[in-house]
């Protein structure tokens, strides 16, 4: 599991912090070069795109090309995939394979604490979850974790509340990560939570969202 959450540490400054367990961030994302990303966000501006920092020194460059599409780059510029919204939203690797569809929760797309979205790989078979939080309860949700048992417990704290639309992000997946899967998953995640775009209808049907 990957969970996502924005901090807001620094003045006019907010970034997401992402962790696969208790102890150190594996990664930290910012709104270009992170400094005005706090007024950003509730003004509801553009942005050039994220920086998603790993613990290991690599660095993963998220960046906007239009309103529908996202371009996600490594450090050195090499391109990883690109991420088209439209109804659902669908991530293409750079070799020209789908990596993922992002689809609505059939069951439960939107309650008033998350939105909940089911990651599907390119066979249409669900590769995981990605619930959205919008408010603190959100964090204590298990529905993600109800397959797994008692390996997600540590995750049940809820935090604070900030002023931000979107709390973060919280990902499970079937089966461990590769490198490409990862970098293209928190790259949507930060497109979410800190770009504030939607991914699914429900996100932008008058819950400070953007389409």
């Amino acid at each position: 599991m990957l969970e996502g959450r924005v901090v807001c540490e620094t003045p006019g400054g907010a970034t997401m912090v992402f962790r696969g367990g208790p102890g150190e961030p594996l990664a930290v994302a910012a709104r270009g070069d992170g400094r005005g990303a706090r007024s950003a966000i509730l003004l509801g501006r553009k942005n050039g795109g994220y920086r998603i920092g790993y613990a290991d020194g690599a660095a993963v460059r998220a960046e906007p090309s239009d309103e529908t599409t996202l371009m996600v780059r490594r450090g050195d510029g090499g391109a990883v995939a690109t991420i088209v919204r439209g109804e659902t939203a669908t991530a293409v690797a750079a070799t020209g394979g789908t990596l993922f569809h992002f689809v609505p929760d059939p069951g439960e797309a939107s309650t008033p604490d998350l939105f909940r979205l089911v990651v599907l790989d390119r066979m249409g078979a669900e590769f995981g979850r990605l619930d959205v939080i919008r408010g603190v309860g959100g964090w204590s949700s298990h529905r993600l974790a109800d397959s797994m048992g008692d390996t997600y417990l540590w995750w049940d704290r809820t935090g604070q509340p900030l002023p931000v639309p979107i709390l973060g992000t919280r990902v499970v997946a079937e089966h461990p990560l590769d490198r490409i899967e990862r970098d293209v998953l928190l790259a949507v995640c930060a497109d979410i939570a800190l770009g504030l775009r939607a991914y699914i209808p429900a996100m932008s049907q008058g819950c400070g969202v953007g389409p």
